[in-house]
């Protein structure tokens, strides 16, 4: 107790170790007065002395990168370049697909919730089986296979609207359906019949008065197409069109196509939630003591975000050609196929570059060894006899080993 209390002075201040303990972090009397002394506690790491952002960019570009940090950049640069072709753009896909603003707000909003729900799932499952690389390469795959889908469900084509002058819109026949060939039937009959202006004789169809093609409002959309010379309120009640396009739709068939999107966007958001996640828990079990240094992983992924909604946005205002459009498109009309082909490519070089990142678990050794076949465990005194002899340094003292299945007669 001597010794204890000598390590402080009278007045509760610490003094210094002995020297033998200047490598140990000192203990800090709680009740002690004054200031610190700073070379009671050891110095802090070099890294927390660096400018990190210039440090990084330095070693980089001109000296040694370490190979394992460098394929983790890649995939955030490849990973948000995909998203970044494509999903800030979804919601102007949908509604020149003729959803409404309900719907399109419900296919991109479900994704975040989905994701609430199943990457905990998926990441818990990650470390009980310790199978982290093969779902995070899973769930990139199925980036791809529910998303490239997305382009090709559209609702059929059901009429066009052809424009005759300023003021004159008709509803025609659309020459080239998109989806399938379907048989004449009553309500194609009365629009061939109301284009080309039979009305003598067929009293059940009455032709609208000429209309202005409203002006595009925010909010409103898709439009319904009463202000066509030939609009019909009982056969064409349900049919819609995009702003900025020349396809009408009916609402049925909308509505058919919304279903068929948000089941394939649950289903592929739930098996590809928890990529994103996965990653980072490599990248942070990676840099170990330098977890500060993750910000500079993941700018790589903004910088990816941002360059291919740059050059993406450039090419999207150029793709200007439908090879199968049914109706001719209008000059404010995109083809968003561009920007599916872009980012199955990212995420697919996402995907290559992922296999390269390696995922680290603390495995437990067994600590208890095999038994030699011919010798049985020692009890307890035996091992007390043992150490003693080791202790004293006679080997005569120590307990024999008894062999496996030998017994004591008594």
């Amino acid at each position: 107790m001597e010794q204890l209390n000598d390590e402080y002075s009278e007045y509760g201040q610490q003094r210094a170790p002995p020297a033998h303990y200047q490598q140990a972090r000192p203990m800090v009397d709680p009740e002690a007065e004054g200031e610190v002394d700073p070379n009671l506690y050891p110095q802090a790491k070099e890294s927390t002395h660096k400018i990190r952002g210039r440090y990084d960019i330095i070693e980089m570009f001109c000296g040694s990168v370490d190979q394992e940090l460098l394929f983790v950049k890649t995939f955030y640069f490849f990973f948000y370049s995909a998203f970044g072709s494509l999903f800030p753009l979804m919601g102007v896909y949908f509604k020149q697909m003729g959803m409404n603003p309900g719907q399109c707000g419900l296919l991109i909003g479900i994704r975040p919730f989905v994701e609430f729900l199943s990457a905990p799932f998926w990441g818990s499952y990650a470390d009980r089986c310790k199978k982290g690389k093969t779902l995070l390469l899973a769930s990139l795959s199925c980036w791809i296979l529910f998303t490239l889908p997305l382009g090709f469900i559209q609702p059929p084509a059901t009429s066009c609207l052809e424009r005759r002058n300023a003021t004159d819109y008709e509803l025609k026949v659309p020459q080239a359906p998109r989806i399938l060939k379907r048989s004449i039937s009553d309500t194609n009959w009365a629009l061939d019949m109301s284009s080309e202006h039979l009305s003598e004789g067929v009293e059940q169809y009455e032709r609208a008065k000429r209309a202005v093609r409203p002006l595009s409002e925010a909010g409103v959309s898709p439009l319904d197409v009463r202000y066509a010379t030939n609009y019909n309120a009982k056969l064409h009640g349900s049919w819609v069109s995009p702003l900025f396009s020349s396809i009408v739709y009916r609402t049925e068939d909308i509505q058919k196509a919304f279903f068929l999107l948000i089941l394939l966007v649950i289903i592929g958001e739930f098996f590809a939630a928890p990529a994103i996640t996965l990653a980072d828990s490599a990248v942070i079990t990676i840099l170990g003591d330098d977890a500060d240094r993750y910000g500079h992983q993941r700018m790589f992924g903004s910088l990816g975000w941002g360059l291919a909604m740059f050059f993406v946005g450039i090419a999207l205002d150029h793709s200007t050609a439908f090879p199968d459009h049914p109706c001719g498109p209008e000059k404010e009309e995109k083809n968003y196929t561009i920007c599916f082909a872009t980012f199955s490519v990212l995420m697919g070089a996402a995907l290559l570059t992922a296999t390269q990142i390696n995922f680290k678990y603390d495995y437990e050794e067994p600590t208890a060894t095999e038994e030699a076949p011919g010798e049985v465990k020692p009890s307890y005194e035996d091992e007390m006899q043992n150490q003693l002899a080791a202790q004293l340094q006679l080997p005569l003292l120590a307990a024999p080993t008894k062999p496996a299945g030998s017994f004591i007669n008594v």
